[in-house]
């Protein structure tokens, strides 16, 4: 959802600590059924509290994944060689979490309907294969970007809330996954 996009360079992917196991699509679409229509009102819902604070949830999100990840940073050319402190205070990781954040909320306007959503993301996902990101480096995000909403949510969050937000990322990437193996 971005990284090399932003720096307009193709660089070839940094090797992860630990091996990322490159995933086959599975022939259903599982991720599509899993995500129901009252997980959908949940997102839906929970968004407009997210929307409120949406810069700071993309860099929360970034930064949690570089520190869990640090090689995932090298990505990102303006980012490289930077410590978690610079790189809190860089403007482009704040302008990247919006670019992603953009997105998410581009999907939550599309969730009822698979064609736009579909489409956005496909595009997407090309998008993403043209700089050689690996599909399962988007599965390192997910748990970092629930992470980082829980707390925006507070107590409105409950474990019916998590489960509806772990779908629809599912979701998304699966749909990425799809454009970007195809």
């Amino acid at each position: 959802m971005g990284c090399q996009i932003t720096c307009g360079k193709k660089q070839e992917p940094p090797a992860l600590d630990k091996e990322v196991q490159s995933s086959e699509v599975p022939t259903m679409n599982i991720a599509r059924e899993k995500f129901t229509d009252e997980q959908k009102e949940i997102v839906r819902e929970t968004w407009n509290i997210v929307r409120e604070d949406i810069a700071k949830i993309g860099v929360v999100t970034f930064l949690r994944l570089f520190e869990k990840n640090p090689d995932l940073k090298d990505l990102f050319v303006p980012f490289r060689g930077m410590d978690m402190n610079q790189l809190r205070q860089h403007e482009g990781l704040r302008e990247h979490g919006l670019r992603v954040m953009g997105s998410i909320e581009k999907c939550v306007a599309r969730i009822d309907s698979p064609r736009r959503f579909d489409a956005m993301l496909t595009e997407l996902g090309h998008k993403h294969v043209v700089f050689n990101i690996k599909p399962d480096y988007f599965e390192l995000l997910g748990p970092q970007l629930i992470t980082a909403i829980k707390p925006a949510i507070g107590e409105k969050w409950t474990p019916e809330v998590e489960e509806a937000w772990m779908n629809f990322y599912h979701l998304i990437v699966y749909t990425m996954r799809v454009a970007m193996v195809s």
